[in-house]
């Protein structure tokens, strides 16, 4: 069996892992930020915020889809999400205590419930392209 990137299973292998992986890093910043708080500096969130906004502002821009309000939104779940996760790598890195078998569980629930909302959202897509 020949290891191509054009192989669905492999494909689907990888997309479902990665899913995953972003799933863990954001469960692991919530841990983070639940029971230490933010360790990122006000600055560095500001920062994340106005790219998030500039980006997706000139993104409905061009293409006329959106507004300053979705601009918005989309501005705060995305610094939302990327504080969540630069949280999460904090915490795996700083805390010695992890126990390896707590987050092989996780990360196969993960993977789990990963490739169940990528297979609906398949399903989801190819309903509303016909």
């Amino acid at each position: 069996m020949e290891l191509r990137l054009d192989n669905y299973i492999l494909k689907a292998f990888l997309a479902s892992g990665l899913l995953a992986l972003v799933m863990m890093g954001l469960a692991l910043g919530l841990i983070q930020l639940f029971r230490y708080g933010l360790s990122l500096p006000q600055s560095i969130l500001l920062i994340m915020a106005a790219i998030a906004f500039v980006l997706s502002a000139s993104f409905f821009e061009r293409y006329e889809v959106g507004s300053i309000m979705w601009s918005l939104l989309v501005s705060l779940i995305v610094t939302l999400m990327l504080t969540l996760l630069s949280e999460g790598f904090i915490y795996a890195l700083t805390m010695n205590r992890l126990p390896w078998e707590e987050l092989l569980s996780g990360l196969a629930v993960s993977m789990i419930v990963s490739m169940t909302l990528l297979n609906y959202l398949k399903r989801s897509l190819g309903e509303i392209e016909y």
